[in-house]
C-alpha cells in the first residue's frame, strides 16, 4: 500500500521571520508523524519578492525583462532552503528540489506563465527516498529552458497543481485558520465557513487565496483546505458551501515541567514561543540557583513537587531521567486529571500498560512520543498500526549510531565517545547508551505499543558496544539493531551489533540519524527515518504531543 502524501503550501503571511520556519517545520512534522509523506511548497519570506522587484526596477530594463524570473525566484528558493534547514534541526528528513529537477514546466509570459507539466515519477521517487520534499513555488521552467514566474499567488497555484497531478490533497496555510465572511482581524466575532464552494470562495476569499489558484481549482475540480500552522481546523474548498460557524480556538493551557537540562531547555524555549497556547507556571529542578544564573525567572523554579501541584497545571512535562520519582509524580498528576507528556523512557517503560490504563481511568492523556526515536516517529507508527505489525528493525539510540559511524571511519572508541559527549549526544555517564539499557527501554515501549507485549529489560538480549575497537574494518557499516518480531514461536526481541551491507536501509543512516523498518502481516513494509539524538529532535517530539493535546481543547 503506497504511503499517503499531502501537499502543504506555506504562504508569505506565515513566513514573516526566521522564527516562523520553526513553526512551519513543526506543521510538516505533525503530518509526517501521522504517517504522511509531505511535499512542502514555499512562498518567499515576508516582503522578499517586493525587495527583489525593487532591485530589478533599479538596475533592469523598462518593461518585461526575460531575466526577471531569475532574480524573483530567489525569494522562494531561499525560503525552501530555510525550511529544509529548520526540518533538519528538528530531526525530520528533508530534501530540496527545484522546478527544473521536478520537470515543472509552463508556457506563456515570463511573469504570468501557465503550468503545463510535472514529472510525477521523479517526485514520487524523491518522496520514497526522502519522505519530505521541499520545493519553491511561484517558478517553473518555460520555453528554451528559461525560468518563468506564475504571477500573483504563484505558490498557491504551484501547490494545487502538484496536488492535482499526484491525486492528493493540498492545504494552503495562511495567517488565519480558514475562510471567513469578513476579515477576522477586523472582526474577531466573524463566522467561518466549514466548507465553501469554489464559486463562493472566488467571491469572498480574495486576497487570502490567489484568484489564479482558485480559478485553476474550480476548472480542474481540485478540492483543498485553508488553515493556519499549529491548528488542525480548516475551511474545506470544494463543490458545496456549508454553514458558517464560530471558528474553534485553543484553550490556553498551564504547563508544569520537571527537568531543565539539554532537552528541558529546548522545550522551555519552544513552549515560551507559543504564549497564545501555553503558559509555563512552574519548573521543578534540583538546583534553582544554576538556572537563575542562566536567566530563568526565580518565581517559576522550585525544588518541591507540591509546588507543581499548587500551580494547578493542565499539563505536566517530564524531561527528567530515571524511573523514580518521575513515575510516581506522573501517576499523581494523572490521578488529578492532569495530562502528562513524557520524554522519560525509563519511567514510561517501567509504568507500562498499567500506567496507560491508569491515565484512561482518570480521563487524562498520557503522551510519550519523545521517549523513543527522537525525530523518527516510531512510537506513533506502533500506535497507528498495532495488530498488523509482525517485525520491527530499528536504530533506537542516536548516541551509539553516531559512535559506531565514527568507529567505522577508523576512530577509537574513547575518541568517538568524547566526540558524542561534546556534541551533546551522550551523557557524562554513557553506561545506559553503550550498554544497551537505553535502547532496551525503547524496545519495551515498542513491544507494548506495537505488539501488545509486556517485557522486562532482562528479557532482551543486549549487545554492548563498551570499548568496541574492531580489529578489522566493517565490510559494510557497523550498526546496533533493535529487532522485535512475532512468528510461530511467539514474540521475541533483541539488540544486536551487526556489520550490515551498505545497501541495507538501516546501514544508510548517517551519524546520529535513525532508521526503522516495519513489516506487516499483509506483506507491506514501511520505512521511516529521522535524527535519533539531540536537543531539538527530542524537543520537537515533545512539542508535537503538546500540540496534539492542545487540539483536543478547542473551544
Amino acid at each position: 500500500m503506497p504511503v499517503p502524501v499531502i501537499v502543504l503550501n506555506f504562504g508569505h503571511s506565515v513566513l514573516k521571520s526566521l522564527e516562523d520556519y520553526t513553526q512551519a517545520a513543526s506543521e510538516i512534522y505533525r503530518h509526517y508523524r501521522q504517517g504522511q509523506n509531505v511535499v512542502a511548497v514555499t512562498s518567499a519570506q515576508g516582503d522578499q519578492t517586493d525587495v527583489l522587484m525593487a532591485e530589478a526596477r533599479q538596475i533592469g530594463p523598462e518593461g518585461e525583462a526575460k531575466n526577471l524570473p531569475e532574480l524573483l525566484q530567489l525569494g522562494e528558493r531561499r525560503s525552501a532552503a530555510l525550511l529544509a534547514l529548520a526540518l533538519e534541526r528538528i530531526g525530520a528528513p528533508a530534501f530540496v528540489r527545484q522546478a527544473r529537477d521536478l520537470g515543472l514546466t509552463a508556457e506563456g509570459s515570463f511573469t504570468e506563465a501557465r503550468l503545463t507539466g510535472l514529472d510525477t515519477d521523479q517526485l514520487l521517487q524523491d518522496l520514497k527516498d526522502h519522505d519530505i520534499v521541499v520545493m519553491p513555488g511561484f517558478v517553473a521552467i518555460g520555453e528554451k529552458d528559461r525560468a518563468v514566474l506564475l504571477g500573483d499567488g504563484g505558490a498557491d497555484l504551484t501547490a494545487l497543481y502538484v496536488a492535482n497531478q499526484l491525486g492528493v490533497e493540498a492545504v494552503l496555510l495562511k495567517d488565519v485558520n480558514g475562510i471567513y465572511e469578513v476579515d477576522p482581524k477586523s472582526n474577531p466575532n466573524a463566522a467561518r465557513y466549514e466548507e465553501i464552494s469554489w464559486d463562493d470562495a472566488t467571491r469572498v476569499a480574495g486576497p487570502l487565496v490567489a484568484p489564479r489558484a482558485l480559478g485553476f481549482a474550480r476548472k480542474e475540480q481540485v478540492p483543498f483546505r485553508v488553515g493556519t500552522p499549529g491548528l488542525p481546523s480548516y475551511t474545506r474548498v470544494g463543490t458545496e458551501t456549508g454553514a458558517m460557524k464560530s471558528a474553534p480556538k485553543p484553550k490556553k493551557l498551564r504547563v508544569a515541567m520537571m527537568g531543565l537540562g539539554v532537552v528541558g531547555g529546548g522545550v522551555f524555549r519552544r513552549v515560551a514561543a507559543h504564549a497564545d497556547q501555553f503558559e509555563i507556571v512552574k519548573i521543578m529542578v534540583r538546583s534553582p540557583e544554576k538556572y537563575i544564573d542562566q536567566g530563568y525567572k526565580p518565581e517559576i523554579l522550585t525544588t518541591e513537587f507540591d509546588d507543581l501541584l499548587a500551580a494547578k497545571p493542565d499539563i505536566f512535562i517530564d524531561v527528567s531521567g530515571g524511573v523514580e520519582p518521575a513515575l510516581a509524580h506522573s501517576k499523581v498528576m494523572l490521578a488529578r486529571g492532569i495530562h502528562v507528556v513524557s520524554a522519560n523512557k525509563q519511567a514510561i517503560a517501567a509504568g507500562g500498560q498499567d500506567l496507560m490504563d491508569f491515565a484512561v481511568d482518570h480521563n487524562a492523556q498520557l503522551r510519550f512520543s519523545s521517549a523513543a526515536g527522537g525525530g523518527m516517529p516510531v512510537l506513533e507508527m506502533c500506535l497507528r498500526e498495532k495488530g498488523r505489525i509482525t517485525r520491527v528493525q530499528a536504530l533506537l539510540n542516536g548516541t551509539t549510531n553516531y559512535m559506531l559511524d565514527e568507529i567505522g571511519k577508523g576512530r577509537r572508541y574513547a575518541e568517538a565517545l568524547k566526540d558524542a559527549q561534546d556534541k551533546g549526544f551522550a551523557e557524562a555517564d554513557p553506561t545506559a547508551d553503550v550498554g544497551g539499557a537505553d535502547a532496551g527501554a525503547k524496545i519495551r515501549l515498542i513491544a507494548m505499543l506495537g505488539f501488545g507485549e509486556t517485557i522486562g529489560l532482562d528479557d532482551i538480549p543486549l549487545d554492548s558496544i563498551a570499548d568496541f575497537n574492531p580489529e578489522t574494518p566493517a565490510k559494510g557499516a557497523w550498526k546496533r539493531i533493535s529487532t522485535l518480531w512475532r512468528d510461530k514461536n511467539g514474540f521475541s526481541s533483541a539488540l544486536e551489533l551487526k556489520d550490515l551491507s551498505k545497501n541495507n536501509f538501516l546501514a544508510q543512516a548517517d551519524g546520529e540519524e535513525a532508521h526503522a523498518v516495519f513489516d506487516f502481516d499483509d506483506g507491506d513494509q514501511y520505512r521511516i527515518r529521522g535524527k535519533g539524538a539531540g536537543r531539538w529532535p527530542t524537543t520537537e517530539s515533545v512539542m508535537a504531543d503538546l500540540f496534539d493535546i492542545s487540539a483536543t481543547t478547542l473551544t
